[in-house]
C-alpha cells in the first residue's frame, strides 16, 4: 500500500514564525524571517528522521517531531496567554513549570503503549489526514495577511525614498580642513527640562548646567518635528521633513518598510561618507536603527541576530533560561541574545561604554547611537541598579505602557538620573580623547508619554509633553552662531554642516507634526498646539 505523505510537522513548524511576522510585518523586513524559517524546517527534518530511525514508526515520529518543534517554538506565548487570560500575575518562572508539564504530556501521548492501545491503523489514517489538513489551514491565515499587505504595499516605493530627499536644496558637498568626529546620540523619549519640572516634579537643571559648563548649547525651547521615533530620527538624519511619504504610500498606509531605507541611507550619512568619514553604529537593539551596512557595527554581544530573530526566539522555550535570570543567563545572553529585559539593559549599558571608547577608532567618523532610554521599559534604577518589571517584556510607551502612573513617573525619572551621569561620563571621555574637538549632538527623539498613557494617544491630549525634547549641542571653536533656543532636530545637521563644512543650507521652519502609530503618514500639524503647557496629572 502506498504510504501517505506526511507534511504537517513542517507546516506547524512554520506557523509560529509566520504568525509572529504577520503581526509585525509593517515593521520587519521580510528577509529577517529567512534564517528562523530555515532552522525551524531543518530541526523538524532532523527530529523527524531521528525519531523515525529510533522508533521505526513514521506516524509516531511525525507526531513527536511536530509537538517538539511547534510547542517549544511557542511555549513563551502559551505562558503569556495563560498569564493574561487565566491567571493574572503568574510569575515568569511558571513558564518552566509549563514546559515540564508539556514534556511529561508529550512522553505520555507518544508512548508506544498509548499508541498501540488507542491508535489503530484506521485511526492513524484519520489522524494523519486531519493534522495535514489543519496544518494547511493554520498557515493560510498568516500567509493571507502577509500577501494582502504586500499586494497593497507594492507601489508604496516606486523608487527608494531616500532619492526624494534634498530635491529642493542646491547640490551640496562637504569640505573641511580639520574633519571633526561627529557624534549623534538619541536618548529615546528624553523630555525637556520644563516638562520634567511641571509633570514629574524633577529639577534637571544640574545636568543641563553640567553640559553648559562643558561648552554645550542647550535648546531650551526645542520641540520634536514628529512624535514617532521612526519619523523623528529619519527626518533629523535627512535634514528635512518627510511628509512626502504620505503622497507615496498614502495617508492611510501602515507600511513602514520603505522608511528603513530612508533612515539607513540618510542624507547626513551620505554626505559625510562622500567626505571620507566612516559610519559607526552603536547597536541599540532597535529594528529601525540597526543599520547593518555600517562601516563599524558595535554591539555588546558576540553574535548579531536580527531583531526578528531575537523576538522570535524569546517566544520559544529558550526564554525559560533567560526570564527570570539564572546563573547561566549572562553567558547565554552574550552568545545568543533574546529580546527581553536583560538584553534591553545590556544594550543601554554597552552603548555608553562604546561611545566613551569611540575616539580610539581611526580616522574621521560619524558615530550614531540610538539609546532606548529613558523610554520604557524601565530596567535601570537611579544608581544603575538592574530593575526587573513584574510583567512580560514589552517596550510600549504612552497608552501601551502596562503599569500604573506612579510606576511610570518613578521609573522614568530613575532612568533619567542614571542616564545623566553616564552622558557626562562619555562626553568627558570623548572630549579628552579626541585629537580634533568633536561635534556632539544629544537629543530626545520625542518627549515622555505620561499624558498619552492617561488620556490616550490622540490630538485631544495635551501634546506639550510628547513634543518637548532635550536638545544639546557641542559645537566647538565658536560654532554655535547658528543655534537658537527653539532649534529642532531637522536643522541639527544643517547647522553643523554650515558651521564646519562650508555648506550653505537654509534653516527650515521649526514645525511639529502628529500622526498615529498605526497610520504614521497621516500628518496633522501641531506646532502651535505643542507650545501649550500641560497641567500635572491628578
Amino acid at each position: 500500500m502506498k504510504k501517505k505523505i506526511i507534511f504537517y510537522p513542517f507546516l506547524f513548524a512554520l506557523y509560529p514564525i509566520l504568525g509572529l511576522y504577520s503581526r509585525n510585518l509593517t515593521e520587519i523586513p521580510p528577509m529577517e524571517t529567512v534564517r528562523p524559517i530555515f532552522f525551524s524546517l531543518l530541526f523538524t527534518a532532523l527530529f523527524f528522521g531521528l525519531f523515525k530511525l529510533l522508533l521505526k514508526d513514521r506516524e509516531r515520529a511525525a507526531f513527536l517531531a511536530c509537538f517538539i518543534v511547534f510547542f517549544y517554538s511557542a511555549s513563551e506565548l502559551a505562558y503569556r496567554v495563560i498569564e493574561g487570560y487565566l491567571f493574572k500575575g503568574l510569575s515568569e518562572s511558571s513558564h518552566r513549570v509549563i514546559l515540564i508539564a508539556a514534556t511529561l504530556m508529550l512522553l505520555f501521548l507518544s508512548s508506544r503503549a498509548v499508541w498501540d492501545k488507542y491508535m489503530t491503523a484506521a485511526r492513524r489514517a484519520v489522524f494523519l489526514n486531519y493534522l495535514n489538513l489543519v496544518s494547511v489551514i493554520v498557515v493560510l491565515f498568516p500567509l493571507f495577511n502577509i500577501a494582502s499587505f504586500w499586494i497593497k504595499a507594492a507601489d508604496d516605493a516606486p523608487q527608494p525614498w531616500s532619492s526624494y530627499i534634498g530635491r529642493d536644496d542646491p547640490a551640496a558637498k562637504l569640505s573641511a580642513t580639520a574633519r571633526p568626529d561627529i557624534y549623534y546620540v538619541i536618548l529615546d523619549g528624553y523630555g525637556r527640562a520644563d516638562v520634567l519640572d511641571a509633570l514629574y516634579a524633577y529639577d534637571n537643571s544640574p545636568f543641563l548646567n553640567a553640559l553648559a559648563e562643558r561648552g554645550f548649547f542647550i535648546g531650551e525651547r526645542s520641540r520634536a518635528n514628529y512624535l514617532r521615533t521612526s519619523l523623528s530620527i529619519t527626518s533629523a538624519l535627512n535634514m528635512d521633513y518627510v511628509n512626502f511619504t504620505a503622497d507615496l504610500a498614502g495617508a492611510d498606509s501602515v507600511n513602514r518598510i520603505p522608511m528603513f531605507e530612508l533612515a539607513g541611507n540618510n542624507r547626513a550619512r551620505r554626505l559625510l561618507e562622500e567626505a571620507g568619514y566612516a559610519f559607526v553604529l552603536v547597536d541599540s537593539g532597535s529594528a529601525f536603527t540597526r543599520f547593518y551596512d555600517a562601516d563599524v557595527f558595535l554591539t555588546p554581544f558576540r553574535t548579531r541576530p536580527t531583531l526578528f530573530e531575537m523576538w522570535f526566539y524569546s517566544t520559544t522555550a529558550l526564554n525559560a533560561l533567560y526570564e527570570p535570570e539564572l546563573q547561566i543567563t549572562p553567558a547565554l545572553l552574550e552568545i545568543f541574545p533574546l529580546a527581553g529585559y536583560s538584553a534591553h539593559r545590556e544594550f543601554i549599558l554597552s552603548a555608553f561604554d562604546q561611545l566613551a571608547a569611540a575616539p580610539k577608532l581611526p580616522g574621521p567618523k560619524f558615530v550614531f547611537a540610538h539609546i532606548i532610554a529613558p523610554h520604557p521599559p524601565f530596567v535601570l534604577g537611579a544608581e544603575g541598579n538592574p530593575l526587573r518589571p513584574n510583567y512580560p517584556y514589552v517596550t510600549g510607551d504612552g497608552a501601551s505602557f502596562v503599569a500604573n502612573v506612579e510606576a511610570y513617573k518613578q521609573g522614568y525619572i530613575g532612568q533619567v538620573e542614571y542616564l545623566n551621569r553616564r552622558v557626562l561620563d562619555f562626553v568627558d571621555a570623548i572630549l579628552k580623547n579626541s585629537e580634533t574637538p568633536p561635534v556632539i549632538i544629544i537629543q530626545g527623539d520625542h518627549g515622555p508619554g505620561l499624558l498619552f498613557m492617561l488620556n490616550g494617544d490622540n490630538l485631544n491630549t495635551c501634546l506639550w509633553e510628547r513634543a518637548s525634547i532635550l536638545n544639546a549641542y557641542y559645537f566647538p571653536e565658536g560654532g554655535t552662531g547658528l543655534l537658537y533656543p527653539s532649534i529642532s532636530p531637522v536643522n541639527s545637521f544643517r547647522a553643523a554642516f554650515n558651521a564646519y563644512f562650508g555648506t550653505d543650507f537654509a534653516m527650515l521652519d521649526d514645525r511639529t507634526w502628529f500622526s498615529l502609530f498605526d497610520v504614521p503618514y497621516d500628518f496633522t500639524e501641531i506646532t502651535d498646539q505643542a507650545r501649550d503647557p500641560c497641567a500635572p496629572p491628578q
